[in-house]
C-alpha cells in the first residue's frame, strides 16, 4: 500500500511539471495523431506521456541511438490507445528496444523425418511477457506519420498489454461495463466476417495478419480502430463498436473521415 502511494505522489509530481516546449515541437512534427487532439485530450497525453518517459528504459539496438525524437514518437502514439484507460502507464512494461529498421529473429520447426529447419524472420515489433517490447523505428515512424494505412507497431504492440492486464494474450482484454459473452461473441463474428472477405478477395479494412489469432485480431483491429476509424466502422460496424466499449474512447470524434490527406 505504501509503494502503491509513493508511486502515486511521484506519478503526480512529474506529471504537474511543465512540459517542455521542445517536447511539443517534436510531437507536432513527429506524432500526426496528437495535432488531432483537442485542448484537453492533449493536456491528458502530455501528463502521461511525462510519466511513461520517466519510468520506461529506452534501449537502441544494433548501434541505434536513442533520442528525444525517438522515445517521443514511440510515447507520442502510445499515449493515444490510452486516453479512456486512465492512470494506465503499463506497469508490467520495463524497457522499450528500438531498432532501426526490421530485426531478425532466430526460428525453427521440426521436420518429419527428424532434426528441425532453422532460419530467421524479419520483425518490426513484439512484446514480451519478462517487460520488454522491441521496436523497429521505421516501423515506429510509419504509424507515427500514416506512411502505411492504418498500421501502427506502436498502437499493436500496446494493444498487445492491454491485452495482458487481465493475465494473457488472448484477445480479450479487461472488460468493464461489456458482458464477456456478448464481446466473445461479437469479435468472433467480426473475425468470421474478416475470413470470409478475404476468402472471397473482397478489400479488408486491415492487414490480413490478423486473421492469426484471436489476439492478433484485436491488436490489428486496434491499430485500424484509432488511425482510420472511419474505415473501420465503413466495414465493420459491429466491430468498431466493440473496440470503442472496449477501449473506452471514440476515435471517429476526432479523427478526419481521411486522415491522410496534408499530412
Amino acid at each position: 500500500m505504501f509503494f502503491s502511494f509513493g508511486r502515486r505522489r511521484r506519478r503526480r509530481a512529474i506529471a504537474e511539471k511543465p512540459f517542455p516546449a521542445s517536447w511539443d515541437e517534436t510531437l507536432r512534427r513527429g506524432v500526426l495523431q496528437v495535432g488531432w487532439l483537442n485542448g484537453e485530450e492533449r493536456e491528458t497525453t502530455r501528463r502521461w506521456i511525462a510519466v511513461f518517459l520517466a519510468e520506461k528504459r529506452f534501449e537502441g539496438c544494433g548501434g541505434f541511438v536513442v533520442t528525444d525524437e525517438v522515445r517521443l514518437g514511440i510515447a507520442g502514439q502510445a499515449a493515444i490507445v490510452t486516453l479512456g484507460l486512465g492512470l494506465e502507464w503499463f506497469d508490467s512494461l520495463r524497457s522499450v528496444l528500438v531498432y532501426p529498421g526490421d530485426y531478425l529473429v532466430p526460428r525453427t520447426t521440426p521436420l518429419d523425418g527428424g532434426g528441425e529447419l532453422a532460419w530467421h524472420e524479419a520483425r518490426i515489433g513484439e512484446t514480451w511477457t519478462g517487460g520488454s517490447m522491441a521496436l523497429s523505428w521505421t516501423g515506429v515512424v510509419a504509424g507515427a506519420r500514416l506512411r502505411d494505412g492504418p498500421r501502427s507497431v506502436v498502437m499493436h504492440e500496446c494493444a498487445h498489454l492491454f491485452d495482458a492486464l487481465d493475465g494473457d494474450i488472448d484477445g480479450i482484454p479487461p472488460l468493464v461495463g461489456v458482458d464477456r459473452g456478448r464481446w466473445l461473441d461479437g469479435m468472433a463474428g467480426a473475425r468470421a466476417r474478416f475470413e470470409m472477405a478475404l476468402d472471397d478477395g473482397r478489400s479488408t479494412a486491415f492487414d490480413d495478419y490478423a486473421a492469426e489469432s484471436q489476439a492478433e485480431f484485436f491488436a490489428v483491429a486496434s491499430e485500424c480502430f484509432f488511425q482510420d476509424p472511419h474505415r473501420l466502422a465503413r466495414h465493420d460496424a459491429d466491430l468498431y463498436d466493440l473496440l470503442k466499449t472496449a477501449w473506452r474512447q471514440d476515435p471517429k470524434r476526432r479523427v478526419p473521415v481521411n486522415p491522410t490527406r496534408g499530412r
